[in-house]
């Protein structure tokens, strides 16, 4: 006996028809009469009595269905609850993550944006290759990595990817430095001052930033180790230190954003997710809304002065 022999008995019980239950079913009444006989007989004995104008529940039919409706009610209530937990626990729904400092914000608006009846849930690692092991290993679903020129990232073959966007560093210099007034300024300019390093992990390119320093003709000078953007953008205001800084999309009162001459440190976003996942028939939908949330990112901060300062160009779709 199984759960939908009792959706059966049910939906003859409440239609007092065979004809009406079966079309309610979709099932023709020669089936339907053939499948009750066999239910009837799991339970023992008939549970209705046959009359010329339809059905009528027999004592034991009228103990069947009442117990019945009890546990389709039940089970009903199990699979909410059941759902219920397993979105929270992310064990169902859209498993979205990202590397420290990548723009996954910007993923997260964009899967709710599509997919607003799907639960889903958020995983930050400190590493590229973090990411993309839970990608690999279908722990995730869909994930922004960024990678840098001097240390690409290595694939997984189980992994597919598409490029988001090319996003140039700028550098932040407090309100009244001496270069304030330019529109942009060369890395040699910088060589004497001191400089607040972000940690790898928050993408800081901290080594790409070294070797342009380097082919600048200067080893720069690091005060301020293993900071976050936020922790990088207040020691600029409140010290005679610079930073380098990615496109955020949030102003930093007190912080002045430089492009560099000549673009020298960049990086790759990169959109990746397991090919064997549910989320991959979304793929096409989410890059191209990536690349448009990229676009109202910038816009949201107005003038096109804004836009040269960021240096962020998006990738052709």
């Amino acid at each position: 006996m199984e759960l939908r022999h009792l959706h059966v008995v049910l939906t003859v019980a409440e239609a007092g028809s065979i004809s009406r239950a079966a079309s309610l079913l979709k099932i023709a009444q020669a089936g339907l009469t053939a499948q009750l006989r066999r239910i009837e007989r799991g339970f023992g004995g008939p549970l209705f009595l046959r009359r010329t104008d339809g059905v009528e529940l027999t004592e034991l039919g009228r103990h069947v269905v009442l117990r019945a409706r009890d546990l389709v009610e039940r089970f009903d209530e199990l699979l909410v609850t059941a759902r219920k937990l397993a979105a929270e626990s992310g064990a169902a729904g859209i498993r979205l993550g990202g590397v420290a400092g990548a723009p996954t914000p910007l993923l997260v608006g964009v899967v709710r944006g599509l997919l607003p009846t799907h639960p889903q849930t958020t995983h930050i690692e400190r590493s590229g290759d973090a990411v993309l092991e839970l990608v690999r290993t279908g722990k995730l679903d869909l994930a922004l990595v960024t990678e840098f020129p001097q240390s690409p990232l290595r694939i997984p073959e189980e992994v597919d990817f598409r490029t988001v966007a090319t996003e140039h560093m700028v550098v932040g210099i407090p309100v009244g430095h001496r270069l304030s007034g330019r529109a942009e300024i060369r890395l040699s300019e910088l060589a004497d001052e001191e400089w607040a390093v972000p940690d790898e992990n928050y993408g800081g390119g901290r080594l790409n930033l070294h070797l342009a320093c380097e082919a600048a003709g200067f080893t720069p000078r690091c005060a301020h180790f293993g900071v976050d953007p936020a922790s990088a953008a207040e020691l600029v205001r409140s010290a005679h230190t610079v930073a380098g800084f990615f496109p955020t999309g949030h102003d930093l009162p007190g912080v002045l954003l430089k492009p560099i001459a000549g673009n020298p440190v960049h990086r790759r976003v990169t959109l990746v997710w397991n090919r064997g996942c549910e989320a991959a028939e979304h793929v096409d939908d989410v890059h191209a809304a990536l690349l448009r949330a990229h676009h109202e990112r910038l816009r949201g901060h107005g003038r096109a002065a804004k836009l040269a300062a960021t240096g962020l160009t998006v990738a052709a779709s």
